[in-house]
């Protein structure tokens, strides 16, 4: 058997077993590990294994991961999101689907410091679904509504997924937190427009309660903790005062103290957040060992260099070799959980799509929006599983048929992601 023909056969192998509901990190060590030994021998197989442990327990830019996931954990356990929301619901009064537009809203400026969409996505419907119920809001407008707006989390900076394709493709993290900024800016304007469309034309939301402008002003005090953060963590990165390590560091600490400065933190609550920074940090550590394993085996069977020699062979265009992949990240939305997708793909399209001129920053700007479309995307949506976990007395028919609307905007993102490709790349040719 050939390295090419034994590379795809292992992404066979790989995909079965990830269908068959192996642990991602399972079936990705075990494939590589197997794969490995089969093109050299059980020795070099062992070798790689090791160092894969040591080189990603060890990795210095890995480490942002447990430090933005702590701080996701402080923010949440603090109250912080529910304060982001109830400014968003004060500000928003008055319009038609406010509390949905609100909801969206506050999941943007909570994903730009907790860095993960399914903590968005459950912290928001802790706090914002009791709240559009009472107000005799649709519920299958209002958990899509939720589950859209936590999408955010993994696209607006900081995000872990873009950590974790920054280390792939070993990029900068900075210029790629600069680039993902307008996208995710775009991207909640165009979330909210849909919500407002929503509310006006199926009669989903009530008739609006307004608010006097001296409420609003005082609802703008209150999330002064969070802006605090993100200038401090964020900001500082862009400034060029902190690596994203430091800013993560800081942003920790910088929660924490607070948390107990305005006493909606409490020590049992520190520790549980710290308990599971830790769980959750080793589970996404583990899948990067497995990544890392298959990633070296797919590297020594030249699959991603004989791929792009065949597509040149062919005489493919560019835009039809990225909507293939396009389509491809799409169907696998469908199924897989995104950072598998990131750390099964990337290894395999990235030489790919530089090898026909694309800019590899932009790549990850374009693949994060992918895999932000599979956590709302039927069936499988990680999203949507989230908050039907929280409201069980919600049909997934309802969720359903309330996400569809809501498809529209990252597939819209996408168009002008290829359409005017600045718009991912012009912040950081600016900063950096």
């Amino acid at each position: 058997m050939t390295p090419f023909a034994l590379g795809l056969g292992a992404i066979g192998a790989l995909f079965t077993a990830l269908f068959l509901r192996q642990p991602v990190w399972v079936a990705l060590a075990a494939v590589g590990i197997l794969g490995n030994t089969i093109l050299n021998n059980l020795a070099v197989a062992q070798l790689i294994s090791g160092t894969a442990i040591f080189d990603t327990a060890s990795s210095y830019n890995l480490s942002v991961i447990p430090l933005f996931i702590l701080m996701g954990e402080i923010a949440s356990g603090s109250r912080m999101s529910a304060e982001l929301f109830g400014a968003a619901r004060v500000l928003l009064s008055g319009v038609r689907g406010g509390l949905a537009i609100a909801s969206i809203a506050a999941s943007g400026a909570f994903g730009a410091i907790c860095g993960s969409s399914v903590a968005t996505a459950a912290s928001m419907t802790r706090i914002a679904m009791p709240e559009m119920s009472r107000a005799g809001y649709g519920r299958g407008y209002a958990a899509s509504s939720i589950a859209a707006g936590g999408s955010l989390g993994i696209l607006i900076p900081p995000s872990i997924i873009l950590v974790i394709y920054g280390g792939v493709a070993e990029l900068s993290v900075a210029r790629l937190f600069a680039a993902s900024m307008l996208p995710g800016l775009v991207l909640l304007v165009l979330y909210m427009a849909i919500a407002f469309w929503r509310a006006r034309r199926s009669g989903e939301a009530p008739d609006p309660v307004r608010t006097t402008l001296s409420e609003k002003l005082r609802a703008l005090r209150e999330p002064w903790q969070f802006i605090l953060l993100f200038v401090v963590t964020i900001g500082g990165i862009y400034a060029g005062i902190f690596s994203p390590n430091e800013a993560a560091s800081v942003g920790a600490f910088g929660a924490i103290l607070l948390g107990f400065l305005k006493r909606t933190l409490t020590v049992p609550a520190l520790l549980q957040a710290l308990q599971t920074a830790v769980l959750v940090s080793c589970a996404l550590f583990m899948i990067i060992v497995g990544a890392t394993i298959f990633s070296n085996f797919i590297v020594q069977t030249r699959l991603p260099d004989t791929l792009l020699a065949l597509s040149q062979q062919a005489e493919l265009s560019a835009f039809t070799i990225m909507a293939l992949i396009v389509a491809i990240y799409i169907v696998m939305g469908c199924f897989l959980e995104g950072i598998g997708m990131i750390l099964i793909t990337v290894p395999v399209f990235l030489p790919i799509v530089t090898g026909f001129g694309f800019d590899p920053v932009w790549f990850g700007v374009l693949v994060v929006v992918l895999v932000e479309l599979g956590l709302i995307t039927p069936p499988v949506g990680m999203n949507l599983f989230i908050i039907r976990a929280q409201v069980p007395d919600l049909s997934m028919q309802a969720l359903y048929a309330g996400i569809a609307p809501f498809l529209i905007a990252p597939l819209v993102l996408i168009a002008l992601l290829f359409a005017a490709p600045s718009l991912a790349l012009w912040l950081p040719s600016v900063l950096y």
